[in-house]
């Protein structure tokens, strides 16, 4: 089965208020949203390298894209797949997948694991079901297929932020992503 991959950079313009864009979280003058962009951008750039079609749910800072419609978008544009990109904040580290259901949690696991062997020293603080987010329910997760929201480490951490402003480590993160979908080289 061919994959077409929906990459889901969180945050963003006119996320949860139009017109309005979402930094989601700041740290060192750094935002979560920029960051996941890159990582949104590289994944795309890896993908396309090993021939994966992608489907961007923005590109730039400028796209407005409200949350409640990105699955929508995704599925419209024929994705397979769904990875929404985040970051975490309030004095942690590490990184960690949520998941919906049990068909899910093999996508959430194969990403989880790629944003640990990215990080090498990140800590893995696990595989999570929804309803262990600070969300009672993630509307990124209303995707008709396997989808998961990865928190790529915590942007408030000096360690982490490191890690997360690593060119190296988005494409770590983006090949070994690729490997544990099966996607051949």
């Amino acid at each position: 089965m061919a994959i077409k991959l929906c990459i889901d950079p969180g945050h963003g313009y006119s996320n949860r208020v139009p017109g309005r864009y979402d930094p989601g979280a700041t740290s060192a003058g750094v935002t979560e949203a920029d960051i996941v962009l890159q990582w949104a951008l590289t994944l795309k750039w890896v993908c396309g390298k090993r021939g994966v079609q992608v489907f961007l749910t923005r590109d730039d800072d400028r796209d407005p894209t409200p949350v409640g419609s990105r699955d929508n978008k995704a599925e419209a544009a024929g994705c397979t797949h769904f990875i929404s990109l985040h970051c975490n904040s309030g004095g942690g580290t590490g990184v960690e997948a949520f998941y919906r259901d049990a068909k899910d949690k093999g996508i959430a696991r194969i990403a989880l694991d790629a944003a640990l062997w990215a990080s090498a020293t990140g800590k893995d603080r696990g595989l999570k079901s929804e309803g262990a987010s600070q969300h009672s329910r993630l509307a990124v997760f209303d995707f008709d297929g396997p989808c998961t929201l990865v928190e790529l480490g915590f942007i408030d951490s000096e360690k982490d932020r490191r890690w997360l402003q690593s060119r190296d480590c988005r494409i770590a993160f983006a090949e070994k992503l690729l490997d544990g979908l099966g996607v051949a080289k």
